[in-house]
C-alpha cells in the first residue's frame, strides 16, 4: 500500500504529466448537471478509451457530493485518476503473486520471496503515481495471463475461460483501443491448450479454436461498446485521433517531442534505455536468463509467445516511449521472478556450497529490490521543480532577464507551498520560454536566440528534453564517435548518431557545447535533481542517476534542473 500511495499528490497543483493533464481536461469537460444527456459524458478525447475517464469522473462526483462542493476541480480529478492507477497496481501485484505461485507445484513459506520483487518494481511504483492508463493495462495483462495459466492447468473450463477472457479483454479495449493486441493471449492459449489432443482430427481442433476466439471477440466487443461508447458514437473524431496517434508512433509525422527516437536502434533501444530502469538491472538479467533457460513446456511457451507478441511490434515503432512497453512489464516480471524462484530450489550436497548459494540468493534479492526502494524517494520529498523554484525566488536578483526552454509542461519558477513568501517576486522575474526545437530551421528564431543570449542574466535548462535529444553535449560523444564494431549498441543508438545530430542541428550543437563549457559566457551556479536514492541520516548510500533513460521516465516526475548565470553577475546570498 505504502509504495503505491505515498506522495500521490506529487506536483500539485500543477499538471506535471501531459497525458494525465489531457485526461483531466477531458473529464472536466464532461459537465453533466441536472439536465443529463448522453452527450454530456462525451470527453471528446480519443487517445484513450472512456472507461478510465468514466471511473475518475464518477469518483470525483462522489467526492464532490460528500464534500458538498459545487464544482469539480483539477486536483480532485487528477487524484481520482491516480487512485485508480494505485489500486490497479495493487491488484496487479496480487494477481502476479498468485500467477507465480501457480507455476510452482508446491506452496511453502518460500513463496514469500515473490513479494519484494513485485512490491519494489520501479515500473509498478511509477505507473501507480501517474493518472494514466498504464497501471490498468498491466492489470488486464496480468489477469489474462492468470486466467490462461489456469486454463492450461485445466482448472478453468473452456466456457468459463472464454467468458473471463472476453470480459477482461473488453475492459482493456474500453481503456485503450491498442489493447486489441492482447487478443493474442487467448489465441495462443487455446492453441496450446488443445494442441495434440485432436490427433487426426485437425478440423475439429481448428473449429474449436475459431469459435473460441470468435466468442471471446464478441464478448470483448460488447463490453468495449458499453465502457467506451463514444468510440462508435463519435467514430469520425475517433478515427482522426487514431490517425494522428498512429502517425506519431510510426514516425510518419515526427512531432518535436519524439526526437529522442531519431537514430534509435529497434529492439536494442528498450533494453538500454527502458527495461534496466523500469524493472531494474537484476530483474532484467533474471528475465533474460529465464527466457532462455526455463523449461520449454506449454506454460513457459505461452509466456514467451506473449512477450514476443507484445514486445516486437512496439520495438519496431519509431516512438519507443516507456509507456508503450507497459504491457510487457508483467510478463517480464513473471519470467524473471519465476527464474529466481527456481534458483532458490536448487540443492547442493556440500555444506559450504549450500551456504554460498543461500548468501548469493539473498544478495540477488537485496540488489533486485534496491531500485524500487530508491525510486520511492521521488515521491517522499518535494518535487524537484518546487525546490528549484524556491532557490530561484530566494537567490536571483529581482527583474533578472531569464532565458529558458519551452515545452517542459510547466515552466519554472512556479509559486508553490515551499515559497509562498516569495510568490510575489514572480512578476519581477522575466523568464523567456524559448522555442529551441525549431531554432535550426527558422532564421527569425536564430536572431531571437542571439538577442536573448546577450540580454539574459540567467539561463535555465529545466530538463534534458532538448540538449539530450538534439546534441551529444554532456554525453559521452567522444567515446561514441570512436566506437567500432558493435560497441555502439551499448548506447541504444546508431553508431554515427552524434555526427548526424551535429549536421541536423548545428546551432543547438554549438549553443549547448558553448553553454556547458563556459564559452557562452555563463557558468553553472545550481543543479537540482531527485535521482532515485536511498539515504541514511542525510548520507546517500545508493543512487541511480537515470537521466540517460528514455526521456519520459524522468522528465515528468524527476527531471534535472540546471541554472547558469552570466559570469560577471554576482549571485545574491
Amino acid at each position: 500500500m505504502y509504495t503505491r500511495f505515498v506522495g500521490l499528490d506529487w506536483g500539485f497543483p500543477y499538471p506535471m504529466h501531459p497525458d494525465e493533464r489531457n485526461m483531466v481536461v477531458a473529464i472536466l469537460g464532461m459537465t453533466c448537471n441536472s439536465n443529463f444527456s448522453l452527450d454530456c459524458l462525451n470527453p471528446h478525447f480519443y487517445a484513450y478509451g472512456q472507461l478510465p475517464l468514466f471511473l475518475a469522473y464518477g469518483m470525483t462526483l462522489l467526492k464532490q457530493y460528500i464534500a458538498h462542493r459545487q464544482e469539480i476541480n483539477f486536483i480532485d480529478v487528477t487524484l481520482s485518476l491516480r487512485i485508480i492507477s494505485a489500486v490497479a497496481s495493487i491488484m496487479t501485484s496480487i494477481i502476479l503473486y498468485k500467477t507465480i505461485r501457480l507455476l510452482s507445484s508446491k506452496h511453502t513459506v518460500r513463496d514469500l520471496i515473490i513479494w519484494p520483487f513485485i512490491i519494489f518494481c520501479p515500473a509498478f511504483i511509477q505507473s501507480s503515481h501517474f493518472g494514466t492508463t498504464e497501471s490498468l493495462l498491466m492489470l488486464y495483462i496480468s489477469l489474462l495471463l492468470y486466467g490462461s495459466i489456469l486454463y492450461l492447468q485445466r482448472t478453468l473450463s473452456l466456457k468459463t475461460y472464454i467468458l473471463f477472457m472476453g470480459v477482461t479483454l473488453g475492459f482493456a479495449l474500453g481503456t485503450k483501443v491498442s489493447s486489441v493486441v492482447f487478443g493474442f493471449i487467448p489465441l495462443f492459449t487455446v492453441m496450446l491448450g488443445d494442441f495434440g489432443e485432436d490427433t487426426g482430427r485437425s478440423k475439429a481442433y481448428l473449429l474449436r479454436l475459431f469459435f473460441s476466439i470468435v466468442h471471446i471477440g464478441l464478448i470483448a466487443l460488447f463490453i468495449c461498446m458499453i465502457t467506451s461508447p463514444f468510440t462508435l458514437i463519435d467514430w469520425k473524431e475517433f478515427l482522426g485521433s487514431m490517425q494522428y496517434e498512429s502517425s506519431v508512433a510510426l514516425g510518419t509525422y515526427k512531432a518535436f517531442y519524439t526526437r529522442q527516437f531519431e537514430y534509435a536502434l529497434p529492439v536494442v533501444f528498450p533494453f538500454i534505455k527502458v527495461f534496466p530502469y523500469t524493472l531494474g538491472i537484476p530483474l532484467c538479467i533474471l528475465f533474460i536468463l529465464g527466457f532462455i533457460f526455463l523449461p520449454w513446456n506449454k506454460t513457459t511457451l505461452l509466456l514467451r509467445m506473449v512477450y514476443l507478441a507484445l514486445f516486437l511490434p512496439n520495438a519496431w515503432l519509431y516512438a519507443k516511449w516507456s509507456r508503450f512497453y507497459a504491457p510487457v512489464f508483467p510478463v517480464m516480471a513473471i519470467i524473471g521472478i519465476w527464474t529466481f524462484f527456481q534458483i532458490t530450489k536448487l540443492r547442493f550436497a556440500h555444506t559450504w556450497i549450500r551456504i554460498f548459494a543461500i548468501g548469493l540468493q539473498a544478495g540477488i534479492m537485496i540488489v533486485a529490490v534496491l531500485p524500487g526502494v530508491a525510486y520511492l524517494s521521488i515521491y517522499e520529498q518535494p518535487d524537484v521543480r518546487f525546490i528549484a523554484s524556491k532557490w530561484i525566488y530566494e537567490t536571483l536578483p529581482a527583474s533578472s532577464p531569464i532565458l529558458s526552454e519551452t515545452a517542459n509542461v510547466v515552466d519554472i519558477p512556479m509559486p508553490n507551498l515551499l515559497s509562498d513568501a516569495h510568490a510575489d517576486l514572480l512578476s519581477d522575474l522575466h523568464p523567456i520560454s524559448f522555442d529551441f526545437y525549431e531554432v535550426d530551421h527558422n532564421a527569425e528564431l536564430e536572431e531571437d536566440l542571439s538577442r536573448n543570449i546577450k540580454k539574459a542574466e540567467y539561463i535555465f535548462v529545466p530538463s534534458r528534453r532538448i540538449f539530450w535529444n538534439h546534441t551529444c553535449s554532456m554525453q559521452d560523444n567522444n567515446y561514441e564517435l570512436r566506437m567500432t564494431n558493435y560497441a555502439f549498441l551499448l548506447s541504444g543508438y546508431e553508431k554515427d548518431r552524434c555526427m548526424r545530430l551535429a549536421s541536423d542541428y548545428p546551432l543547438l550543437q554549438a549553443y549547448y557545447a558553448d553553454l556547458f563549457s563556459g564559452k557562452l559566457g555563463y557558468t553553472q551556479v545550481a543543479e537540482f535533481s531527485s535521482y532515485p536514492h536511498i539515504s541514511f541520516f542525510g548520507q546517500t548510500l545508493f543512487e541511480i542517476q537515470d537521466e540517460s533513460a528514455e526521456e519520459t521516465w524522468t522528465a515528468f516526475d524527476h527531471p534535472v534542473v540546471r541554472i547558469y548565470k552570466k559570469i560577471h553577475l554576482p549571485v545574491r546570498q
